[in-house]
């Protein structure tokens, strides 16, 4: 062979392993950058603490999560009783989740920066990132509520039915199933339960049981608390200043609104004491209407036949017995009326009782 074709075919050699070289470079790349262009679309888990658990779409059984964690649509991740995490978005939204809470991806497009998301029960904060370049559209949604979002930050509770909407910063739209939607904005509150018309937006004053409850929500937001404790009463606070703003709202003749938002408290918690003190307010307000003495005497009903003993027991008792007497039902309102003078012989309502009962026998006199 001429040294000339061995020069030519030495070249080629050279020109062939380097032609290889760079092809098999680029492989490697395409396949360590594919995985990577897969996951920018999805959402990742960021900070995670405590118990975090991911069930994937498709899964029988959730697995432990951590920092670093993708979730597609149909995913679902769990915190425990301590656990606690972020969920970053890859337009730079962030999601957080407390302790106690179940929360899906229903779908999720990157690309166009829209996504369906469902909290199924527990508290959430989300920071929608207010690119100027494309506006998100994203729906936060609960089993009785839907909240629409662009550029905003808010927080949500839902428990039971029931779901309150804090306003942080930007506007979100919040409906019922299939109802108009109210405006949340910053500083404000909106609630439904049971899938009805949410509230008319309430200002969260300052220095109020609201903003105690807005600042704490925020706070467990920010960071992982070391204890839940006073967290895990977010629903409580929420639903005994609905029962005071109750009161409100009935005597601004605004009764719907105030039976509306004394279900929310009932629906937010099983705190026995809450429990009766707003059916007792739920009484209140349905008494006030001649015609919807019947329904009232259901809400008294509710604490008369739970095993609940404090004191709102002797109102439901009496206001019962009061009740048949404003339906003209005369046996029923003095046998309630004789049965609260043996249960409370020396109850505040008890001249009252015994006047009326002293009627009733001078009129079948």
């Amino acid at each position: 062979m001429s040294h000339h074709r061995k020069h030519l075919l030495s070249g080629t050699g050279l020109q062939a392993r380097h032609i290889a070289r760079r092809l098999l470079v680029g492989l490697f790349s395409l396949f360590i950058l594919l995985p990577l262009a897969v996951h920018a679309d999805n959402i990742v888990l960021g900070v995670t603490k405590g118990d975090v658990q991911i069930l994937s779409a498709g899964s029988a059984r959730p697995v432990l999560a951590g920092k670093g964690d993708f979730l597609r649509s149909g995913d679902r991740v769990y915190t425990g009783a301590n656990g606690w995490t972020v969920l970053l978005v890859p337009d730079g939204s962030r999601v957080v989740l407390t302790a106690n809470s179940e929360f899906m991806v229903r779908s999720h497009d990157a690309t166009k920066r829209s996504g369906t998301f469902s909290l199924l029960t527990g508290m959430l904060r989300a920071m929608i990132s207010p690119t100027p370049k494309s506006r998100a559209n994203y729906r936060f949604n609960s089993p009785t509520a839907v909240a629409g979002v662009r550029g905003t930050d808010f927080s949500m509770i839902h428990r039971g039915q029931a779901n309150v909407f804090f306003g942080n910063s930007g506007k979100v739209e919040v409906q019922g199933i299939n109802t108009a939607a109210r405006p949340l904005t910053a500083a404000t509150v909106v609630q439904t339960t049971r899938g009805a018309l949410p509230t008319q937006p309430i200002r969260v004053e300052p220095a109020s049981a609201l903003a105690e409850a807005q600042a704490l929500l925020n706070a467990v937001t920010d960071t992982a608390p070391e204890s839940w404790v006073e967290a895990g009463k977010l629903p409580e606070i929420v639903a005994r200043w609905n029962i005071s703003y109750s009161r409100y709202l009935a005597d601004a003749g605004r009764p719907e609104e105030a039976l509306h938002v004394l279900q929310v408290a009932l629906d937010l918690t099983d705190a026995v004491d809450i429990q009766a003190d707003a059916r007792l307010e739920r009484g209140a307000v349905l008494s006030r209407d001649p015609t919807r003495a019947g329904a009232a005497l259901e809400e008294y009903a509710a604490v008369l036949n739970s095993d609940f003993s404090g004191p709102q027991r002797e109102i439901a008792l009496y206001m019962t017995g009061m009740g048949h007497y404003q339906l003209k039902q005369s046996a029923a309102a003095q046998a309630r009326l004789k049965q609260y003078l043996r249960d409370f012989p020396a109850g505040r309502y008890r001249e009252r009782v015994e006047t009326l009962l002293r009627t009733f026998e001078k009129t079948s006199d």
